[in-house]
């Protein structure tokens, strides 16, 4: 007896899905009209379904580490590192706006391999929005400062708002600069979220990132999802 359910794409959430062959494993494949997107009512591997994905990318994003959401959703640690890698790459940063009056930076580090290497996040900010503009990663140097800096280029920026960090001074144009804590007190309420969603930036932890790869692509993810999703994390 043919089913009347209807099924909904798990991106999209539309209703124009049809039939599209059958995988490998005999399960039905299905398309969605809307978005292109392919998938299937049912899975052989859970790590496939698009369902578990999404719980993935919230599982990440709200503090569980990389075993722990194998366990929880009964796939393989190695399929949680291919999420993220593939996360990571589907996250593009890219400015809202084409000019932006008051612009914050600020560095925080964390742990990736073991606590004798740190490696230093550097971002701007809207102070205005809180939308995260641009990142960088590396030492705490100039050169790191430069690299965020020309991720800028092309900006229109009002002010830069920082601490009293000196490497800051020697970079950016002193015209622009305005120094002080009390100036950076928006990106300071970022810094305490970022260590408070993602347990690999805690500070006394064991849960740091092993690889280089893997902490940028969940930091990426974690930005992107902030700036078109702030309800979401």
């Amino acid at each position: 007896m043919k089913s009347n359910k209807t099924v909904g794409c798990p991106r999209c959430h539309s209703g124009k899905v049809v039939k599209n062959g059958k995988k490998k494993t005999g399960f039905q494949n299905l398309l969605c009209k809307d978005c292109s997107l392919q998938f299937q009512e049912e899975y052989l591997y859970w790590g496939a379904d698009h369902k578990n994905k999404g719980l993935l990318k919230r599982m990440l994003l709200r503090g569980s580490g990389v075993r722990d959401c194998a366990v929880v959703l009964g796939i393989s640690a190695n399929c949680v590192l291919r999420s993220i890698l593939s996360m990571g790459k589907a996250s593009e940063i890219k400015p809202k706006r084409s000019s932006y009056h008051l612009v914050q930076i600020d560095e925080q580090w964390s742990y990736v391999g073991n606590k004798q290497r740190k490696v230093w996040l550097l971002y701007a900010i809207c102070k205005q929005s809180g939308e995260i503009i641009a990142a960088s990663w590396g030492k705490r140097d100039k050169r790191n400062i430069k690299a965020l800096l020309k991720k800028l280029q092309g900006l229109e920026i009002g002010f830069f708002c920082t601490d009293h960090w000196g490497a800051f001074a020697q970079v950016l144009p002193k015209e622009k600069h305005i120094i002080g804590k009390k100036h950076t007190k928006k990106i300071e309420g970022v810094n305490t979220w970022f260590r408070t969603r993602l347990r690999r930036l805690a500070r006394r932890t064991v849960c740091f990132s092993k690889k280089l790869i893997y902490h940028y692509s969940i930091m990426k993810t974690a930005i992107y999802e902030r700036n078109i999703r702030s309800s979401y994390i």
